[in-house]
């Protein structure tokens, strides 16, 4: 390419604010040059997916089990219990690094899923196993909005910031609309088991996509030894 004025060859600019070619062209599709969102963003949708699947299919379950709204009530409320320990996520995302603390929560949920899973595969569910179940979740599911966020804000370059940001906002979005019909639809044909394969699948596909980029764990590391040394 040649300046206008001098006709002589121009230099590629490599600065952070210079205009980016090909995939990050288009605003939407920019994030996705960056590996760590490649892997976060597929793993963020099925988690938000599987959130929604489970949450209409374990209220169902407590309303047709109990036949209370109060006990469907107490199932709402303890999908927020973990709320009240926000601000130690907050703690614990900077001591550790969010994509340690995200990684760990990810497992929880696989865990708590598989775990329930279980009991269906035994015939041994009952109202009493679904709310501590959904006490466990409750305790950990409430901020993982903020912690997905923050990694995001961690990896992304500044200019492709934004655009992260507001493609990650459609993981949530899309799971209210088809996660819960795909939820609903699941366990009305098939029953409880299946669904439940579906949504320990999502959250332990979920986990491992985290473990696709280990960038901000190197740089953890790296800082850990600096401390020690």
């Amino acid at each position: 390419m040649l300046d206008r004025r001098t006709e002589t060859p121009r230099k590629p600019d490599h600065s952070p604010d210079a205009p980016v070619s090909g995939v990050a062209r288009f605003a939407m599709l920019a994030p996705f040059a960056t590996r760590s969102f490649r892997f976060q963003w597929p793993a963020d949708l099925l988690t938000s997916w599987a959130f929604e699947m489970e949450t209409i299919i374990l209220a169902w379950y407590v309303l047709v089990e109990t036949g209370s709204v109060l006990w469907l009530t107490a199932f709402g409320a303890l999908q927020y219990l973990g709320t009240l320990i926000a601000p130690v996520y907050g703690v614990v995302g900077d001591r550790l690094g969010h994509k340690s603390l995200l990684l760990g929560m990810r497992a929880a949920y696989a865990v708590f899923a598989a775990t329930l899973l279980t009991f269906a595969l035994l015939g041994a569910v009952t109202p009493m196993v679904v709310l501590i179940v959904a006490t466990l979740m409750g305790l950990v599911r409430p901020s993982d909005l903020g912690v997905r966020s923050a990694l995001i804000a961690e990896t992304m370059p500044a200019r492709t910031l934004i655009s992260a940001l507001s493609v990650s906002r459609t993981t949530t979005d899309s799971a209210r609309v088809a996660g819960a019909l795909l939820g609903a639809s699941i366990f009305t044909f098939f029953g409880l088991v299946p669904a439940y394969v579906i949504i320990t699948s999502f959250y332990v596909i979920g986990t491992l996509l985290m473990l696709g980029d280990t960038a901000p764990l190197r740089r953890y590391r790296r800082k850990c030894i600096s401390c020690l040394s």
